[in-house]
């Protein structure tokens, strides 16, 4: 059984009481109840609420509306002040109390299978687009590996492609599939409690994790927990106890960088496949991109009329290019098609921050903008790597270790621990080829640490290590031009050939 608030809810013999007193209420209010609390905090579309309601009747929204109506006034709900149920305007419902397991005195803990239906996982409101693949390869990973963790920057699709991984391990758990959402903690003691919460244990015990080890011992699950970077040292501590101690629970993991455990299997999200930079480019061969199918799909919902036009594939092309092939900025770019469609919309991103400062209405708060995303991240770095951040923003494209060293001022060996720090938490793109190494910001975080360096009072003396940085370079590569001349010109004689004096490119006059 579950309980919020005054009442108790049992959804099998879907009764409902209040302070232990009955409620008079209907079977398909109740049905929508356990819909909702089975996945307490998840939005639950409109549509999907029908078709779990009434699987096999076709009817309107206002047999919903209705019975929505009678749930809550028996749950006291009034308007404009939801405290079980809040409705997302056009969207559909969310269940906003927290909600607890409850037995009998002196009963045993709750069956995890027993409390909901198996899981906690949201339904897809949403097309995946180019993730088949590492969908796929992580689902496999689990099969030999324990602790699978999904790296990658902000809003690049990490939570999607995770819960598109549990959807295929429904059914091959016994006690099945949990989500544990940490994104809205701030305390590391409350670990192990939002884990207990989410697969229905009891929560709050003096050693919360010993107890949490304890009733996992005999179960077969897969927590995925979502959102680990603001509390990984917690998050990281609580796991390997979990894993040493309950040999059948398995653990997927999204985060901005890995838990750093024995065992571990990191798999890094890239940024959605995009077209390569082309004069020409067709809506076909355009649509085969992921990056683009994902943008078409989002600006439809939009704007119903809109279609790619061969002539628009282009800019497309390269507004997805712009922005890196990240997931979230793709969407909120598309949503922006009916106020300045496709031509307007690449002119906009010259102020990316700009046009993104407002987003969703739902959703998880740091992904409601792009901002927030962006904040979410830089507001989780110490100070050592967040002055780097900035100042490493200056560099229009890649940059190497004595570049970073250069503009921050840092020694050379200390500037390596921070990009590498950087690197790690999914901030900079590295880029190793043979001997070199160089490193990239992807082009919205570059638009956000170039405004956190314009409103420090840095920028200035960053501006001028830059200047004097590229006059080294420059000086470098021109003397080293000038040595490869010099060269040829020896090589040149000591073949007995000397160059021709037509600048129109002749041969040698030895070789004529």
């Amino acid at each position: 059984m579950l309980g919020f608030g005054p009442f108790v809810f049992d959804p099998d013999r879907k009764t409902l009481l209040r302070n232990d007193v009955p409620l008079r209420i209907g079977t398909r209010a109740l049905d929508i109840l356990a819909a909702l609390v089975a996945r307490p905090g998840v939005l639950l579309g409109k549509r999907e609420l029908i078709a779990r309601v009434w699987p096999d009747t076709v009817v309107e929204d206002c047999n919903l509306k209705v019975n929505m109506a009678a749930l809550r006034r028996a749950l006291g709900d009034e308007p404009g002040m939801a405290r079980y149920i809040a409705t997302v305007t056009g969207r559909g419902y969310r269940f906003v109390a927290p909600v607890r397991a409850v037995g009998p005195p002196g009963s045993a803990p709750p069956s995890l299978a027993s409390s909901t239906h198996g899981h906690n996982l949201p339904f897809a409101t949403a097309g995946i687009f180019g993730r088949a693949d590492a969908i796929d390869a992580i689902r496999r990973d689990l099969d030999v590996s324990r602790l699978v963790t999904i790296v990658g920057p902000g809003g690049i699709g990490k939570t999607t492609v995770a819960l598109a991984v549990a959807e295929q391990a429904l059914g091959s758990c016994r006690d099945g599939v949990w989500l544990v959402d940490l994104t809205l903690l701030t305390e590391a003691a409350l670990v192990p409690n939002a884990i207990a919460a989410a697969v229905a244990l009891p929560t709050g015990t003096a050693d919360s994790v010993a107890t949490l080890c304890s009733a996992l011992r005999d179960r077969e699950i897969l927590l995925v927990l979502d959102g680990c970077e603001q509390l990984v040292d917690a998050v990281a501590a609580c796991t390997d106890q979990i894993l040493s101690q309950a040999a059948d629970v398995k653990v997927l993991v999204t985060s901005r960088e890995p838990l750093q455990l024995s065992g571990e299997r990191v798999r890094r999200l890239p940024g959605l496949g995009t077209p390569p930079s082309a004069a020409r480019l067709s809506a076909e061969e355009a649509l085969a991109f992921p990056a683009v199918q994902l943008f078409v799909d989002r600006a439809v919902d939009r704007l119903e009329s809109f279609r790619l036009r061969d002539a628009e594939a282009a800019a497309v092309a390269e507004i997805c290019r712009r922005l890196d092939g990240l997931a979230l900025a793709i969407e909120f770019a598309a949503t922006r098609i009916d106020a300045f469609g496709v031509d307007g919309l690449l002119e906009q991103l010259d102020d990316l921050l700009g046009l993104f400062a407002t987003g969703r209405h739902a959703g998880p708060q740091r992904h409601r903008t792009l901002a927030a995303t962006l904040d979410w991240s830089y507001g989780l770095l110490p100070a050592n790597e967040a002055a780097l951040l900035r100042d490493v923003s200056v560099f229009a494209g890649a940059f190497d270790l004595e570049g970073a060293s250069a503009i921050s001022g840092l020694p050379s060996v200390e500037a390596a621990n921070v990009l590498s720090d950087l690197v790690t938490k999914s901030l900079l793109a590295v880029h190793v080829e043979g001997a070199g190494v160089t490193y990239r910001l992807l082009g919205t975080t570059r638009a956000y640490c170039l405004q956190k360096l314009r409103a420090s009072r840095e920028e200035h003396a960053v501006r001028r290590r830059h200047a004097e940085y590229l006059s080294i370079v420059l000086e470098r590569a021109e003397a080293k031009q000038a040595g490869r001349d010099r060269t040829t010109q020896s090589l040149l004689r000591t073949i007995g050939l000397r160059e021709s004096p037509d600048a129109a490119g002749g041969m040698p006059d030895g070789a004529r």
